[in-house]
């Protein structure tokens, strides 16, 4: 077993894992230069194939120098419950994590990585993404700091005078079916973000094209398919086309992503596995938790699904808020609830709803979007086209009621739950002792209306209820400034 109390690097196989990655970096940097190579060619094969083999050899070597540098220049080791850097050539620098700063331990698994029994290891802290540092390690040396890590654990236990207790570990693994299911209950059109992706890249690709080129595509594109797209039913194929398009890149998405879901706990920890070729896992512990959010659409509530995220606190560059973990499948959000907070059946300390002033609001940006959009089809004589913007207009009116009705705040004697949401009821649960700051702004309107709104924040998010009673929303902050903090 390795000791992670003496400095050291990391193994031949991190060297090799590094090596692949600089070289595919090196490799796909020349692969203009050999294409210009092959194509300029004065019909010497022999000599082309020799100008390929020395490039490729070039790239290699520089990918075996960059791969030993990453190696050589970083040690690592665990000494009185930090985990200590020590890297860079020239200007030697020390890293020094504490164990009980990590908010979350993660560790992945491509098909190199599994190829070569190896998982990248990274410590999830509040610092940015760039300070994070992956440590590649082979099995046996995963579980041994793991298993060091875990005696650390145990041993702040002790000092803060509480006796580490007995934890023995259970099982859960979520249904691919349910997976797929509640995937399908989600808003497909999450799909066309993937999909944009494409097209951008597709358009980056014909800028570097000659216009001669263009001109071609067009016309191949006028002559085939001008006639079938300007016809009623070919902008609704097209139309059909691209929502399947989006559905099929959104289901690929969450499948690639949470494949063979599972969970491992105690009470005091969680560790998630998933991943269809990159297999992923999250261990963290309770405490590090900010918010539970849970999900409920009208499809989810038909057939006893939910959407849960365990949300921790955000970097300093707020770029981790994706990393937070997702569960799609069956309604599994009383045994999250109750492990994070021993949730139970409280009674209601303080409540309130929010106002018709939310349907003006949500309805604000729409007024303006489609008035804009039917001012410009008018001017242009689209005469028939403005229904669009006028139907998106009319869309909103339910939009704007749900919101409302969705819009709430709940004080419970150790947990507070924000609601929101416009199509889909969205539930926030809330610790006390994670709110960092209250605040009630007032409009000028307020006088008027008698309504502000009350934002709180904590370090993962901040909520916002809008439209609620003065007197409510003044109760309810002066309730939260009263909580003891533990």
């Amino acid at each position: 077993m390795t000791d992670f109390s003496v400095p050291q690097r990391m193994g031949f196989g991190a060297f090799v894992i590094y090596f692949l990655k600089f070289f595919r970096l090196t490799f796909n940097a020349s692969i203009i230069y050999m294409a210009y190579t092959l194509f300029q060619s004065d019909g010497d094969l022999t000599k082309t194939i020799l100008k390929i083999a020395a490039i490729v050899g070039c790239t290699t070597i520089f990918a075996l120098i960059l791969a030993s540098l990453a190696i050589f220049q970083m040690k690592f080791h665990v000494e009185d419950g930090n985990l200590i850097y020590r890297h860079n050539l020239i200007s030697r620098a020390t890293t020094t994590i504490p164990l009980s700063r990590i908010h979350t331990l993660r560790t992945r698994q491509g098909l190199l990585y599994r190829l070569f029994d190896l998982r990248g290891v990274l410590f999830d802290t509040l610092a940015a993404k760039e300070e994070e540092i992956e440590l590649v390690l082979s099995e046996s040396d995963w579980q041994s700091l793991l298993t060091r890590i875990e005696r650390q654990e145990l041993t702040q236990s002790a000092v803060s005078n509480m006796p580490p207790a007995y934890n023995p570990s259970s099982f859960i693994e979520f249904s691919n079916k349910d997976l797929v299911f509640d995937a399908l209950c989600q808003n497909h059109l999450k799909g066309m973000v993937i999909l944009g992706g494409f097209v951008s890249v597709i358009f980056n690709t014909l800028s570097d094209f000659s216009e001669n080129s263009i001109e071609l595509i067009e016309g191949y594109i006028k002559s085939h398919f001008d006639q079938f797209a300007l016809s009623v039913t070919g902008v609704a194929l097209i139309m059909a086309c691209t929502y399947i398009v989006s559905l099929v890149l959104w289901l690929g998405k969450v499948l690639l992503r949470y494949y063979n879901l599972s969970l491992t706990y105690n009470s005091k920890m969680l560790t998630f596995s998933h991943g269809l070729f990159s297999r992923l896992s999250s261990r963290f512990t309770r405490d590090k938790i900010c918010t539970v959010w849970i999900k409920l659409n009208y499809f989810e509530k038909r057939f006893g699904l939910s959407t849960i995220a365990l949300r921790q606190a955000l970097n300093s560059s707020a770029k981790k808020e994706d990393d937070n973990l997702k569960i799609y499948g069956r309604d599994h959000y009383d045994f999250f609830l109750s492990w994070w907070q021993d949730y139970g059946q409280e009674a209601d300390i303080a409540t309130a709803k929010s106002g018709k002033g939310v349907i003006s609001r949500s309805l604000l940006s729409d007024v303006l979007l489609s008035s804009v959009a039917i001012a410009v089809l008018w001017h242009f004589g689209l005469y028939v086209w403005t229904i669009l913007p006028a139907t998106y207009l009319l869309a909103g009116i339910p939009k704007g009621i749900l919101t409302m009705r969705h819009s709430h705040i709940t004080l419970k004697e150790s947990y507070l739950i924000v609601n929101n949401g416009c199509f889909a009821e969205t539930k926030n649960y809330l610790k006390y002792d994670n709110i960092e700051v209250v605040r009630v702004t007032r409009t000028p309107l307020s006088r008027f209306t008698g309504r502000v709104s009350l934002s709180i924040s904590t370090t993962g998010t901040t909520f916002t209820v809008r439209s609620l009673r003065q007197e409510q929303a003044m109760n309810i902050y002066e309730l939260l400034l009263a909580k003891p903090q533990k």
